[in-house]
């Protein structure tokens, strides 16, 4: 499966999509890092998302950032 990243915009109501290489989404590892990217830049609502309609965002999406939860395919934040 291939995820796409996205966080909030410095403009009120935008958000930047992050596709991936190529435009083919990331693969989780690459969304993770990606995510982790954005967030230690400062970006605001990082999200990974899937075709499936699964998201995480928020302290889950942090927690799995930093390693202390780790990330599953469905996009849950599962406990080490």
């Amino acid at each position: 499966m291939r995820y796409t990243v996205t966080f909030e915009t410095l403009q009120p109501r935008a958000a930047a999509i992050e596709p991936g290489p190529k435009r083919r989404g990331f693969d989780l590892e690459g969304a993770r890092e990606r995510a982790a990217q954005l967030l230690r830049e400062g970006k605001q609502n990082v999200a990974i998302m899937d075709s499936a309609g699964h998201k995480i965002s928020g302290e889950d999406l942090r927690a799995c950032c930093n390693r202390t939860k780790t990330l599953t395919p469905d996009l849950r934040a599962a406990s080490n």
